[in-house]
């Protein structure tokens, strides 16, 4: 009877906790629209996208309308892609739902699950290449993956955020940094060896930004990046001597774009033909001898969506497509600048650093700036992991923004003389 009495109210106190914490109507007016809207074209535009990279080419020697060649299409993709939005839209929802203040309460636990998770999926063997980490959930139409170091993107967020802001003073000792380091090394190592080296590149950038706005001694980040750099030279020099592996030869590839252009070298070189043969105008959908519509490019609907985008809505199509970004992280970074709750303003940081790493590095490894490491573009990619973890982090940033804003909007109204006479 007392254990049960005790969950009863252990019951309760969660429901109250829901309950003085739950959305309200009267936040409405101050939901950000502008980043949501931005979200959405972005989400539109990625449907097309992956429905005109999956495409194929109609017969040439018959003549087909339009809508007869869009009848003839697979659908599986797109279609998918869709329910993915449609589940995106409940999980952010959710996120907007609760007070994000609430996250640093948990945000200890919400960690050591994440290394749990990461601890179980090593420990089941999921180790095989770049899709290693991948947790199978369900069968529906065709096999379709789950990948818990895509949210564990957020979940570092959070820790880290909830750790920043609870420091009475910036980071200025080695000390201090190496013990931050160790809190985000734990679950980078883990995703490093299995192996996901992209998303392990989203947690340096994470926690860079982070370092950096929280006021982080200059020095040191000068002393920190120094030896960065002799850490990334020495490496290179062990890996090269000693063959390296496949990503050696992406290091290779970056380096040297004409390296072995039928191996390791032919994903980004023909990439790179495509996002050229695009013009300025494209090619348009369904036109044959595209190197889109002809499967030429692995993972077209993926990682290198954007080399489809430019072949077949040429640098036009294309610019949209960045000048959406551009204005989506000019956004983000505006509204960081304005949160006045410091946990709040970490967190907006931390998902703007993470949205601006895709885009940079998927956009930029499609076009030979930078190594391929498998990062996805967001809202425009195929894919559930990406897309949720993208839509929640989206969800985290208009929580904060709306709670602040109508913060400052009831210490305004106090404040008033009205209020005062």
């Amino acid at each position: 009877m007392q254990a049960r009495a005790k969950l009863r109210a252990g019951f309760q106190r969660i429901f109250e906790t829901i309950k003085v914490n739950r959305f309200q109507s009267k936040l409405m007016p101050f939901f950000e629209w502008p980043v949501f809207i931005l979200v959405m074209l972005l989400s539109l535009f990625g449907v097309v996208a992956i429905f005109s990279a999956m495409s194929i080419p109609p017969d040439g020697q018959t003549a087909y309308s339009f809508m007869e060649i869009v009848r003839m299409q697979p659908t599986y993709y797109a279609m998918s892609q869709v329910q993915w939005i449609g589940i995106g839209l409940v999980a952010f929802a959710a996120m907007i739902y609760l007070d994000y203040r609430l996250f640093a309460r948990f945000a200890s636990l919400l960690y050591w699950m994440n290394i749990g998770i990461l601890i179980f999926l090593l420990g089941m063997g999921y180790l095989g290449g770049a899709s290693g980490g991948f947790l199978r959930w369900f069968e529906w139409g065709e096999s379709r993956t789950f990948q818990p170091s895509e949210l564990g993107k957020l979940v570092i967020i959070i820790a880290l955020a909830q750790l920043f802001a609870a420091r009475k003073t910036p980071v200025h000792t080695v000390s201090s940094f190496v013990r931050i380091s160790l809190f985000v090394g734990v679950p980078l190592v883990l995703i490093a060896i299995q192996p996901d080296v992209g998303t392990a590149l989203s947690y340096v950038v994470i926690y860079a930004a982070l370092l950096f706005v929280s006021g982080t001694d200059r020095k040191l980040l000068t002393g920190i990046l120094s030896v960065a750099i002799v850490v990334l030279v020495v490496g290179w020099i062990f890996y090269s001597t000693g063959g390296g592996g496949f990503r050696m030869d992406r290091i290779r590839v970056w380096l040297d774009p004409e390296f072995d252009i039928q191996g390791a070298g032919m994903q980004t070189y023909r990439a790179r033909i495509a996002v050229g043969s695009g013009g300025l105008w494209g090619k348009g959908m369904f036109s044959p001898g595209m190197f889109a519509t002809l499967k030429y490019i692995p993972a077209i609907h993926t990682d290198f969506i954007f080399a489809s985008i430019a072949e077949t809505f040429g640098y036009v199509g294309a610019g949209a497509l960045v000048l959406m970004y551009l204005l989506l992280l000019l956004r983000l970074v505006a509204l960081a600048r304005r949160v006045e709750d410091p946990f709040g303003c970490y967190l907006v940081v931390g998902v703007t650093a993470m949205m601006l790493f895709h885009v940079f590095e998927n956009i930029a490894m499609v076009i030979g700036l930078m190594p391929v490491t498998g990062i996805p573009l967001p809202f425009v990619s195929y894919g559930g992991s990406s897309y949720l973890t993208n839509i929640l982090g989206i969800g985290l940033v208009i929580n904060v923004v709306m709670r602040d804003r109508a913060l400052r909007a009831v210490a305004g109204k106090a404040n008033t003389p009205e209020s005062l006479s």
